[in-house]
Order: structure tokens, then sequence, then C-alpha cells
């Protein structure tokens, strides 16, 4: 019997967009001014030590949450490989999680809680979540109608960075993801407030593809798509706001340190600018291809049609695929933005002096990455600014 609780989820994740994906209400929904139903359910986490539990066995720093904060958080593997994502939600009673997979999610936290004082729940089948952009400084009326009935609430901290981690991004390269185009928000209201109040009228609705699309143009991964089984959370630079570089022991924390302060990851996250020689998006999941050699060079995660950008996406690529080169997916040509660098380095990689001290403090017996004994409760192999 492993020690380890295996995690089981299908990928890609269910919805699937349609081939060709509506747009209603697009405008209201971009002006932060319609609703959109996500495919999330979510779990209630109670009990005095729930924030220390659970600072354990994530990859964020979550103990001493405040409420009325949000963070996200993930699982690995013993390897570093993402298993589950977490949009957390702290209201100083209880700790809320959103999840694309909430059956494995609470299977996995209830074999993770030993003599933990914490009570989890899964309110799934009694809640809607929902979603839409708020913008600073703005309280649209849709916000102001849905405060006072919202359970949870979830504020997008993306792109950050949050807290003490680190990025992948290329040097000087500017992120699509900050608050020009509003913030991501999630809120979760009963089914019973949803048929009576959201549903009666008054609340315009629009399409999940374009919170998709609006998502993607963020280059902002998720568990069902860029959280593909193997995938390293330095592959798709979500590192950036799910992962605490100082902090105490938890599954895979070993190789998130190793691969900041002296790795490179495998591959690398790109946005794609897909031709528009037909109609029809691809399918998540479809090979991408070389156009000049015909070399299978990765995978499609994310494909989405954006009614001012046209046909985007994001994949999974090769770290040393040539960023100019012209790629297809299905036939249809694409260019490509790197979302993490080719190089692979991020700002807390070691220079080889600090590599040399760490490795000789190894070879004299001193802590592992994950002995957090001698250190704190801090890794000997992150960087500090």
């Amino acid at each position: 019997m492993p020690i380890y609780p295996e995690v089981k989820r299908d990928w890609p994740s269910q919805p699937l967009l349609p081939a060709v994906p509506g747009w209603r209400n697009a405008a209201d929904f971009f002006r932060g001014e319609a609703l959109v139903e996500l495919p999330l359910g979510v779990l209630r986490l109670g009990g005095s030590g729930r924030l220390e539990w659970l600072n354990n066995v994530t990859t964020q720093e979550v103990a001493n949450l405040e409420p009325g904060t949000s963070t996200e958080a993930l699982t690995l593997d013993p390897a570093g490989h993402i298993d589950l994502a977490f949009y957390i939600y702290e209201d100083g009673e209880y700790t809320w999680l959103f999840t694309e997979e909430p059956q494995a999610s609470r299977e996995f936290l209830q074999a993770m809680r030993f003599r933990a004082q914490v009570d989890i729940e899964d309110l799934s089948s009694s809640l809607r979540t929902l979603g839409f952009l708020e913008f600073p400084g703005k309280k649209s009326p849709l916000q102001a109608k849905l405060d006072p009935l919202s359970q949870a609430q979830f504020s997008d901290p993306w792109p950050g960075p949050v807290g003490n981690t680190t990025t992948y991004t290329a040097h000087l390269q500017t992120h699509p993801g900050g608050l020009d185009g509003g913030r991501r928000r999630i809120v979760a209201v009963t089914t019973r407030t949803f048929d009576e109040v959201l549903d009666e009228g008054g609340v315009k609705w629009a399409d999940f593809a374009l919170w998709e699309a609006d998502r993607v143009m963020r280059w902002r991964p998720r568990l069902g798509r860029e959280g593909m089984p193997g995938v390293l959370p330095h592959e798709i630079d979500w590192l950036r706001s799910a992962v605490a570089l100082e902090k105490g022991c938890y599954t895979g924390q070993e190789t998130i340190a190793k691969l900041v302060n002296r790795g490179r990851p495998p591959r690398r996250l790109v946005f794609l600018d897909l031709d528009g020689s037909r109609e029809e998006l691809p399918a998540v999941g479809a090979e991408i291809l070389r156009e000049d050699t015909g070399e299978k060079v990765g995978v499609l995660t994310s494909v989405a049609h954006h009614p001012q950008e046209g046909r985007i996406g994001l994949g999974l690529v090769s770290r040393r695929l040539d960023p100019q080169a012209v790629l297809l997916v299905e036939g249809m040509r694409a260019a490509q933005t790197p979302v993490v660098d080719p190089s692979g380095d991020n700002p807390k990689r070691m220079d080889s002096d600090a590599l040399a001290e760490v490795l000789s403090l190894r070879a004299r017996g001193g802590s592992g990455a994950c002995q957090a004994g001698n250190t704190g409760g801090k890794s000997p192999f992150v960087k500090s600014n």
C-alpha cells in the first residue's frame, strides 16, 4: 500500500468547449456586467487546526491566512508533478476550496488528515460557482447584487507574484495577466439563491467559452488543461501564484527547490496565435508539430476563440524548441509567444558560488532540501532576495 495517496483524475477535464464556441453577452462580460457559471466544486474546511494542516499538505504558505484573503495552492506527487489545484478563500471561521476535482480533492485531503483537528465537507451539490470580472475602484451593479448572496468568494491573485516565489517569464517581458482587463472573481451561492434570485431575471449570462478565452489571453494555467498528468509547476509558470519557496516541508518540495536553483524545466508553456484557415477549433490534446519538419514538439493544452484576438491557445512544448519556429496544430498554422523563458532561467536560480556552498553543506552532512529542522522551516536550496 503506497504511503502517499494516489490521485486519480481525467485529463482533459470536462466540459470541453464546442468546436465553434458561443459569445453570448461578450461585451457585457468584458465590462464586468455578465456572469458565467463555472464547472468548479466547493470544499469547506473547519476546525481550529485547518490552516496549519493545509499549510503542511500544499505548496502555498497559508498558516497565517487572514480573513477575507484569497490565494491558491497545489498538491504535488513525490516527484514534484502537479496532482491537484485549489483556489482558496479564508473567512475567519472556514477555509473554502474551489476546485475542478472535488471528489479527488476530498479523498486526498481525507487521506492526509491523520489526527489533525479538521473537518472536510464537500458542498458541491448544494452550491453553484459563478465567475465575473471586477475592476479596481469600480463596484458594478452585478457585484453589489452578488456580495450579500455569496457563501464564499475568490479574487484571483494571478499573475502575482504571490509571496516569496519566483517566475519563469522572460526578463522584462510584459505579462498580459494584469488588471487592465479586470480581475477574475469567483463566488459560490446556494442552489436556492441561484434558482430564486439570480435565475429569475435581471442578470446577464455569458458563455463559459468567454471565461476560457479570457484565461488563455492571461496565460493563466488551470488544472484540467495545463495541469496535465506529469507536468511540473515550473513548466507552466505556476510557481508565481501557487508555490511558496520558503516554508516547511510538503510532498514534492525537493523537486521544486532543486529545479528552481540548479535545474531547468524540460518543457515550456507557449501562447499560440492560430490562423483563421478554418472555423472549428482544434481539440485539446492535439499534437503540436513543427511546420518545416513535421516533428512533434508538444501538445495543445487550451484553445479558445476570443472576440477581439481570434483563435488562441496554450501549449506545452520542448524547452529546446526554436522560439521562432512556426507550428502546426491539426493543420492550422500557429505563431508562438514564449510564456516560460526558453532559457529555463528564473530570478532565484543560484550562481555557481552559492550552489557550491549548498552542495558543500550537504556533503558535510547538512540538511537536505526537505529537512527543515535545521533551517528554521525553510529549504536551504532557496535563494533569499
